[in-house]
């Protein structure tokens, strides 16, 4: 299967912050977005859902 790239732009200090804390964890931040969107793709069901609901 061929790979993409994504790119995306966040502030410097989210990804600073996201990087120590995926780094307490043995991971790199590539390596925890890689796994969230092949779990994602497996699974069909994101970790949002649900997170946005109209509470009206």
């Amino acid at each position: 299967m061929a790979e993409k790239l994504i790119q995306l732009r966040v502030e410097g200090e989210i990804k600073d912050k996201a990087d120590l804390t995926f780094a307490q964890q043995g991971l790199t931040t590539q390596g925890a977005i890689k796994m969230m969107l092949t779990q994602v793709a497996n699974t069909g069901k994101s970790p949002f859902d649900n997170l946005f609901l109209n509470t009206k």
